[in-house]
């Protein structure tokens, strides 16, 4: 052993040298802090899957569709939004998506209506040859955007409008033509949501407010400010919500109604707790209990009214409407030949969901169900049921507050296209006064409706049936005559698909000419309204 080193200088240094080697021996064995968790925000929780990210997109454009500037605007800000350069093509899933959320809206409150008003079995047979027709005439517009590129000697994918299509067929005049009915369409859309807005709002304040209060105190001011909205990129932020509304409207209807199931329930207590206000109007109902208390709702196979078959053909059309977005999303698609079956699946979609809302209304109220099924259930709801009722409301009122100013955007930014001046420059002067009128004007319009099915049946009647069966009929065949002048080998159209077509063009006059007729004469007074008139048809005079 070595002996004890008494220097204090030499000791000092041992002992500093001994802490200095404990301290990098203990640096070396020290376990590094883990990296911090990053935190979950609504881009990264979207981007988690391939068809969450698909499903977002698809609910941003679906409502821009109909306009292919606007459907790439709404693109593009939704890429921005994420911190994207370049903006990704559409893939079939997607495709799929954005024609099914197209489609589903708001004016599925009417279906169980039609139903009460046509019978059950003839309401499936009318919304199934709907569904064919809209089909086939879409399968005729991808048809046609192939046969316009193939005249032109454009590459595939070329065509990105409905436009475009009337402008290979017809020229410049087709194009005109084809544009105004499309913007007139759209706008009779926005007759519908301003009813349906009118009649929401109402069922919420109605023990308080009249609906002309609601009408011009409340919806007037708000379809005013949503008529201001030019950026398209904060819009697009808010379209997903609309589109989990409308479905959560959809499933709270279905349920709502098979809970509630007013087989058997007394019209008397109900009117008597929910619907009478009068002294007067009670008192009579009292006397006349005993007849009363008999009164049931009832279901109907068929009753057969050429009026009403026209009008429900004109109502199913507008639920198909979506195949007019047809060309701007296969313009999108990376690869649009997957187009047709994207198409095949979508149409078997939208027509089972609107089939199980049509028959879900009806059998919980058969004939009583009213125009708006939403505004039957807040009269018929108790309890805990009141709950879906609510549910459906809230739903189809927030779909319509996203949904109206996608629409308005693509109306006015046709308008803006062909416009001159300043009347072209968004909120310029001259341009917030023709969006101011043009709110008014759907506010003064929905006073000559009572319930938003009149409005959509008279509107599809009119434009609907044109955009969605007449233009592709005429457009298909024209340009396949173009095509085979110019030196290209077409196959023949079968003759069973030509009587098939014959067919289609058949039922677009029905729902034309007899849809129309109908609702101008429910509008003016001279017919009655047929079997299913709801709670007013059952109140007594007083």
């Amino acid at each position: 052993l070595q002996p004890f080193d008494p220097d204090p200088q030499r000791c000092h240094a041992l002992a500093s040298l001994a802490m200095a080697s404990n301290a990098d021996t203990a640096t070396s064995f020290e376990v590094e802090p883990a990296a911090p968790v990053p935190r979950r925000t609504r881009a990264s929780i979207i981007n988690s899957s391939t068809r969450m990210r698909s499903l977002y997109r698809a609910s941003v454009t679906a409502a821009v569709a109909m306009q292919d500037d606007a459907f790439a605007k709404a693109m593009k800000a939704e890429a921005e939004d994420f911190g994207e350069d370049t903006v990704a093509k559409i893939t079939s899933f997607e495709a799929i998506a954005n024609f099914v959320i197209g489609c589903i809206g708001a004016g599925i409150v009417v279906f169980p209506k039609v139903m009460a008003l046509n019978g059950w079995g003839l309401a499936l047979t009318l919304i199934g040859v709907s569904a064919f027709v809209c089909f086939e005439t879409g399968r005729l517009i991808i048809a046609s955007c192939e046969l316009a590129e193939m005249c032109s000697g454009a590459r595939k994918g070329t065509i990105t409008n409905y436009e475009d299509i009337a402008s290979a067929a017809y020229g410049t005049a087709g194009k005109t033509v084809l544009a105004i009915v499309k913007n007139s369409y759209a706008i009779g859309a926005l007759f519908v949501y301003t009813v349906l807005l009118v009649e929401s709002f109402h069922s919420f304040l109605e023990p308080i407010v009249s609906e002309g209060v609601v009408r011009w105190l409340l919806v007037f001011p708000i379809i005013l400010l949503l008529s201001m909205i030019v950026n398209l990129k904060q819009l697009a932020k808010v379209a997903p919500l609309g589109t989990a509304a409308v479905f959560a409207q959809c499933a709270a209807i279905c349920i709502g109604c098979l809970v509630i199931t007013v087989n058997g329930k007394i019209l008397y207590e109900v009117l008597m707790e929910k619907v009478i206000k009068s002294p007067l109007l009670k008192a009579a109902l009292i006397m006349s209990k005993e007849a009363i208390i008999q009164t049931n709702p009832t279901w109907s196979f068929m009753v057969f009214d050429l009026f009403q078959i026209g009008s429900a053909l004109s109502v199913f059309v507008f639920g198909f409407d979506g195949i007019v977005n047809l060309p701007s999303i296969r313009g999108q698609m990376s690869d649009p030949s997957e187009l047709p079956n994207a198409l095949r699946t979508g149409f078997f979609i939208v027509a089972g969901f609107c089939i199980v809302v049509m028959v879900c209304g009806y059998w919980g109220f058969g004939n009583w169900v009213t125009d708006n099924v939403i505004t039957g259930m807040a009269q018929f709801a108790e309890g805990f049921v009141c709950l879906f009722s609510v549910v459906a409301s809230v739903g189809v009122t927030i779909n319509l507050l996203i949904s109206y100013p996608l629409i308005f955007f693509t109306v006015i930014s046709f308008f803006e296209s062909v416009a001159k001046g300043s009347l072209a420059v968004p909120l310029s002067k001259v341009n917030i006064a023709c969006r101011a009128a043009l709110a008014l004007f759907m506010i003064v319009v929905g006073l000559l409706f009572e319930s938003p099915k009149d409005v959509i049946s008279l509107v599809s009647a009119i434009f609907g049936s044109c955009l969605s069966i007449f233009f592709p009929l005429a457009l298909f065949y024209k340009l396949r005559a173009q095509a085979k002048s110019i030196g290209h080998n077409l196959d023949v159209v079968p003759t069973w698909r030509m009587v098939a077509h014959g067919g289609v063009a058949l039922c677009g006059a029905i729902a034309m000419l007899f849809g129309f007729i109908n609702e101008l004469q429910n509008m003016i007074g001279e017919k009655k309204q047929g079997p299913g008139p709801g709670l007013k048809g059952i109140l007594p005079k007083p």
